[in-house]
Order: C-alpha cells, then structure tokens, then sequence
C-alpha cells in the first residue's frame, strides 16, 4: 500500500533557475516531502539514513551519472530515479533508461508533467515492493526447512534437499501420489540460485503427446490445425529458472527423445519450426512409477534416466512416518483455520489415533482432506471421532480383511471383494473408493454394473 507521503531527494545543479521553481512546487504539494542538496556525497548520506522513494537528479552533476544511478540501487533497489538535463540527447536518455532510471526530461520541465510523473513512479515503486513480498511469501512457504516431520525418513529428505538446492544438478523425485514430490520441488528452486527466476511445472501425464510436444518445446503459427499464433512452450518461459516435471514416468518415447536432446545440448526447435532455441534450464522430476521396470519393458529410455537422476529423492509415504502424524495434523489445522475462516482449535485424541492408525494409501493429500471433510462437519472447536470420514471410522479387524487375498476365488471374483472392501471402507462413497483403488470413478462404476 502507498504511503500518504512521498519522500523526494533533489540533487540540484546550480545553473539553471529551473530547479528553484521545481523545488518550490514539490514543497507546495501536500503528500511531498523534498529533501534537497547539492553534493553528491551528501545525497548518498541522505539516500542511506532516510525513507527516500525518488531521486530527481541533474545528470550533469555527478562525474559519472550512471555510476551513481548504480550506486543508488545497489542501496536500495526500489528507488526511482528520475534524470533532468539542460541538454538532452537520445544517446543520454537511453543509456540512462538502460541502467534503470525512470525517466529523463529537459530542464525546466513542467510542474504538471513532473508531478504526474513522479506519481506514476511511486506506482511502479508499488508494483516492486507487491512483487518482492510475494517472492517473500513464496520463499518462506518454500524453505526447506518447512518440510514438516520428524521421523528419520523425512529428515533425511530435508538433508537431501538442503544440501543440492544450491548445486546446478537435474534432480528425479520418486514417491507416491500424495507425498510431497511438488513441495519438495518447490524448496529446491527457492533455495538455489534460480530462486528470482521462472519455477515452471507441467503435469506430463495429464495432455497427450501432441499436446505435451507443444507445451513443453511451443509451436509456430500454421504448425498444425488450430495453431493460429506462435506459441512459447515451458522451457523457453523457464529460461535461467527450474522446470519441474510431475509424472515424468508418462511421456512417450517421442518426447522422451526431445526431452533428452534439451538435457544433454540444451537446445530444440518449436513444432513446426526451424529456428534452434537455446535454454539453461534446470530440471525436476517427478514420478510414482517404477522407472528401471519401465526400463526394462522398453518404456522409457535408459539415458535419459541417466540424466534426470542425477540425484534421487525418495519420499516417503505417510504410513512409514505415523509419528509425523501430529505434526501434519496441526499444521493442516491452522492453515485450514485460515483459509477456511474456521475456529478450530485442536484435534480429541481419540479422533487423533484413528489418524495414527490409518495406513493412507493417498498419503498427506488423503490427510489434508479427511481434515477439510471433518472441519467442515465439526460442530464444536475441536474435531471429534465422529466428524471424521466414514472410512476412516472401520475397527482394526476391517482394515485388516482389506488387504487379505481370499483363497480359491477366480481373478474377476477377487476383483469384484477388493471393489466391495473398498466400498465398504469408505461408507459406499464411490469416488473415495476409486481413489484407494487408484482407478477412475467411471471405471470403478462400470465394475459395480458388471455382474
């Protein structure tokens, strides 16, 4: 948000009455407060000791003007600096602007004009102090440090990440749905040197091969049916950044080549086009498919393996790190107290041991759900047993019998039990068992129809 008042460093020359004119309207206006001087080394002084939003600067004054416009962001970077000159010429301008000053005009310049222009900076000033604290924001959520657990597995984990995020190194992460692979993605770009640059993610498995192929490399207009304009692909917007890679285990031995080509030269042609781009890009993978066995059945090709897993990072599932349970708990609790506008203020330990108990099979993306559901429900301030999801309410003995094989029955006989457990262990919720079963809901419902 603005400030009410404008803080405006005047560095002044001294032959031209211009500037007491432009001093006298700054001190009238009421949201300005001027501070003015003549000396170079003073206005450093000033810029290091006080609120300073803009610098108004004879670009004659200094020695070398652009060594000071320089110097004056190296100290504080959201400074605008605004240039004024009895002489003005294209060259001094655009070398000026180059270097990041914010505009430059002829001396005496307009009241009206300057006044304007000053407020359109404090704009732009807005604009980067909105963008640094979101970069903020992002970078805190994103510390490694906030990878919440711990148990031995995932503390080997943040060990993991805290010691590549700072190595330009390609990096596969393993593990299955609903573990954290994009979290963990997320704190290696923020804690490398990539952090200022573009984090850009594609889930591979969710777009067919022609469409992967353009998301991925782009597409020149004409390429194909439909392809009206030039199209940028994910890599190109990566540029100097990190992409990350979900479900890397689904691409097609089509664009598992291109993808190669990309790791090893660094450079590829958009659909339909000639021209050969070049991108430094740093990769991230992530699947919760076994890749040597993909390997093995010819699926995915042994090189490029070789250069996404330069470093692996397992994650664990939730049920071989029960005892983080609580601390995921009373994390999803706060954060839903917060963007729910719930009250909650804690979990009963009953409710807390079912929690404990249950193998989650969809991991912490189950957890955070079944806590949403239960919140949603809740009547009090704290989330009972009986607010929980009705799968997770079975006794021991039923979460047991789910995971037997029952003897002497014939494939489809035992596909048609798991279905029925499944049902039964979510209170006949469909949707909830097709994810158990990993499958989709309209498969699970044409399994139910079959006799």
């Amino acid at each position: 948000m603005r400030e009410k008042t404008s803080h405006i460093l005047v560095i002044m020359g001294t032959r031209n009455k211009g500037w007491e004119d432009l001093i006298a309207g700054l001190k009238k206006h009421k949201d300005f407060i001027p501070y003015v001087t003549a000396s170079i080394s003073e206005a450093v002084m000033i810029i290091k000791n006080e609120p300073i939003h803009i610098v108004i600067c004879d670009y004659d004054l200094p020695r070398d003007s652009l060594r000071f416009l320089r110097k004056v962001k190296s100290l504080k970077p959201y400074i605008e600096m605004i240039f004024l000159s009895e002489n003005v010429n294209l060259s001094k301008a655009t070398e000026a602007m180059k270097e990041g000053a914010y505009d430059f005009y002829q001396l005496p310049v307009d009241k009206r004009l300057l006044h304007t222009v000053i407020d359109k900076a404090i704009e732009k000033q807005i604009l980067f102090f909105e963008k640094s604290a979101l970069v903020l924001k992002i970078q805190e959520q994103f510390d490694y440090r906030n990878i919440i657990g711990r148990s031995k597995a995932i503390k080997h984990v943040v060990d993991i990440v805290s010691s590549v995020a700072q190595k330009n190194v390609n990096i596969l992460i393993s593990g299955e749905t609903g573990t954290g692979k994009e979290l963990v993605a997320g704190a290696i770009h923020y804690n490398s040197p990539r952090s200022a640059k573009p984090f850009i993610k594609l889930n591979c498995a969710a777009l067919s091969e022609g469409v992967l192929d353009s998301e991925l490399f782009g597409h020149e207009k004409g390429a194909f049916t439909g392809a009206s304009a030039t199209r940028v692909g994910r890599f190109e917007l990566a540029d100097g950044g990190t992409i990350f890679l979900d479900e890397i285990g689904d691409v097609s031995l089509n664009i598992q080549i291109k993808l190669l080509r990309v790791l090893q030269e660094r450079e590829f042609e958009r659909v339909g086009g000639n021209e050969t781009k070049k991108v430094d890009v740093r990769v991230l993978a992530a699947t919760n498919r076994d890749l040597k066995k993909l390997i093995e059945e010819g699926h995915f090709r042994k090189d490029l393996y070789y250069r996404l897993n330069v470093v692996n990072i397992e994650m664990p599932a939730l049920r071989d790190r029960s005892e983080d349970i609580p601390l995921l708990v009373s994390y999803f609790i706060s954060k839903l107290n917060t963007d729910k506008g719930y009250q909650m203020k804690g979990i009963g330990k009953d409710a807390m041991q079912i929690l404990i108990n249950y193998p989650w099979p969809g991991n912490i993306r189950e957890l955070e759900n079944a806590l949403e559901s239960a919140m949603a429900l809740a009547e009090g301030e704290i989330i009972e047993a009986k607010y929980l999801p009705s799968f997770l309410l079975l006794n021991p003995l039923e979460h047991n019998e789910y995971y037997q094989i029952p003897k002497d029955l014939t494939l489809a006989e035992i596909e048609k039990k798991v279905i029925e457990f499944s049902l039964k262990r979510t209170g006949g919720n469909k949707t909830q068992a097709a994810k158990l079963l990993n499958i989709g809901l309209r498969t699970l419902q044409r399994k139910v129809k079959q006799p």
